[in-house]
């Protein structure tokens, strides 16, 4: 199911098999907890919380379900080898981010395979893909200090975005390049994609976490600095590559 906003944050409902309630002492309590329910039921929880976390800017709390998930479903502790694109897509944004903060070695690895993984699959489907891989080549290059290459690989990530219609992963891409923009010292393309990434997400339907960026907004350019009515379009230079333009048949691999 294709998650669709602020109703996949619901805060008065309560899964049949809460992670909150389970505490994290450590991984062997997570591994009991799911052998003695529904494994199926724990990745899909899982996941959720992950994606939750991520689009939140828990980067923490992402973390550590994107580690859960590696360890129980990806190297197979469960008996099982088993994700999604999404779990694939988000592992990636997750572990980038953290290869920057850290330096560790291991973000790399798993990245690289995450990243592996989609670049494979956009063959199969590049209308489902494109969007995915130029967002996390864009993070990749980012992450090895090639910044040319990521302001291009971010820009031309929205664009395929907004034609194959992935309204969220537009907005998670133009937040993500107003982060990567914001550090570059660029403060009014910064600005511009994150006002972009406030629309698509309003639009989207997820205010809570569009609330979120416009505070962020207010606190790093100051109080007056949103824009009354902002454009529809974001105006950028994308990578326009051979046959971008021609009409596609939409792929669903469901």
């Amino acid at each position: 199911r294709e998650l669709k906003g602020d109703e996949d944050f619901p805060e008065e409902e309560e899964p049949s098999f809460p992670l909150d309630k389970v505490k994290f002492v450590n991984n062997d309590d997570i591994m009991k907890a799911a052998l003695e329910r529904d494994q199926a039921k724990f990745h899909h929880i899982l996941s959720y919380r992950m994606f939750k976390a991520f689009v939140c800017r828990d980067m923490e709390s992402a973390l550590k379900f994107a580690d859960l998930h590696f360890e129980h479903f990806l190297t197979g502790a469960l008996g099982l080898r088993y994700a999604t694109i999404y779990n694939v897509f988000y592992e990636a944004l997750i572990v980038f981010y953290f290869m920057r903060q850290t330096g560790e070695e291991r973000y790399w690895v798993r990245g690289e395979s995450a990243l592996h993984n989609i670049r494979e699959w956009s063959v199969h489907s590049d209308w489902n893909f494109k969007n995915k891989l130029l967002l996390l080549e864009a993070e990749m290059h980012y992450t090895q200090k090639d910044f040319d290459k990521a302001a291009l690989c971010y820009e031309a990530s929205i664009r395929a975005a907004q034609e194959h219609q992935f309204l969220h992963e537009e907005a998670i891409a133009s937040e993500l390049a107003g982060i990567f923009f914001l550090e570059r010292g660029l403060h009014q393309k910064s600005q511009s994609f994150f006002e972009h990434s406030i629309k698509c997400y309003e639009k989207w339907g997820a205010s809570v976490v569009a609330k979120r960026i416009e505070d962020s907004i207010r606190n790093e350019f100051g109080s007056d600095c949103m824009r009354p009515e902002p454009t529809d379009d974001l105006r950028l230079v994308y990578i326009d590559t051979p046959g971008e333009h021609d009409s596609k048949k939409r792929q669903l691999d469901n």
